[in-house]
């Protein structure tokens, strides 16, 4: 016997890997008892990636991603927070429910992300008054929960990160944020949204990615990485 831990592979992902593998709605009704690494393209908050990791925790299996980290990452001002204590570079940003308070506080145009934990939108642009109304209304589920704003000094792009590696070549930082967004977070799927302003990247947002957005070289990425957390038996 190696003493290396076993790993399972929960995913709702088509992967091709000789690690065990299991689907979701299978591990939801098990007991097992391994170490288990959830891969899914969307872990909010009451979606199935979510539950994999609870019914994980429940079972007393170690997991990654954990629950917690899935609702922090998910949450943008505790992304933030958290990123940037890490050594991320954010931008400035503002909780709000109020419009007033958003022009008050920066200069069109600004970026208006979800806080809510149910939303799969990624962020709107305003450039006047009525733009804003309109994408705080829509993004605040009609002003139930706030919404994030930040300013848009620069170019807003989004990035495919697996397990904290993502196609960024030539574009500044980008690669450092994502890695160190993963060792925080341990998301293993993810999209995120970086701001370009004078050849510095800052990170924005957080969102999950669509199952028609992971390619065939994405795949053979996230197989690749399975099989070293499998070598090492999970993380530490």
């Amino acid at each position: 016997m190696s003493g290396v831990p076993c790993v399972l592979v929960v995913s709702n992902i088509d992967l091709r890997t000789n690690v065990p593998l299991m689907k979701p709605s299978k591990f939801l009704k098990s007991s097992v008892r391994d170490f288990i690494l959830n891969i899914n393209n969307d872990y909010r908050y009451m979606k199935t990636g979510y539950y994999v990791s609870l019914h994980a925790e429940i079972l007393g299996n170690k997991v990654i991603p954990s629950t917690e980290n899935i609702v922090d990452a998910y949450r943008l001002p505790i992304l933030l927070v958290r990123a940037s204590k890490a050594g991320v570079p954010t931008m400035p940003y503002l909780v709000t429910d109020s419009v007033k308070q958003i022009m008050a506080e920066f200069k069109f145009p600004v970026a208006v992300f979800a806080v809510n934990p149910f939303s799969f939108n990624s962020f709107k642009t305003a450039h006047n008054r009525s733009a804003l109304y309109r994408a705080v209304k829509s993004l605040s589920m009609n002003y139930r929960y706030a919404v994030c704003a930040q300013p848009l000094y620069g170019e807003m792009d989004e990035y495919k990160v697996f397990f904290g590696k993502c196609d960024a070549a030539n574009n500044g930082n980008v690669e450092e944020i994502s890695r160190k967004v993963y060792e925080t977070f341990n998301i293993p799927v993810c999209k995120l949204h970086i701001q370009h302003v004078d050849g510095e990247a800052y990170l924005c947002g957080f969102q999950a990615l669509g199952l028609e957005e992971i390619t065939t070289s994405d795949l053979h990425l996230i197989s690749s990485e399975i099989m070293k957390v499998s070598e090492k038996g999970g993380f530490d």
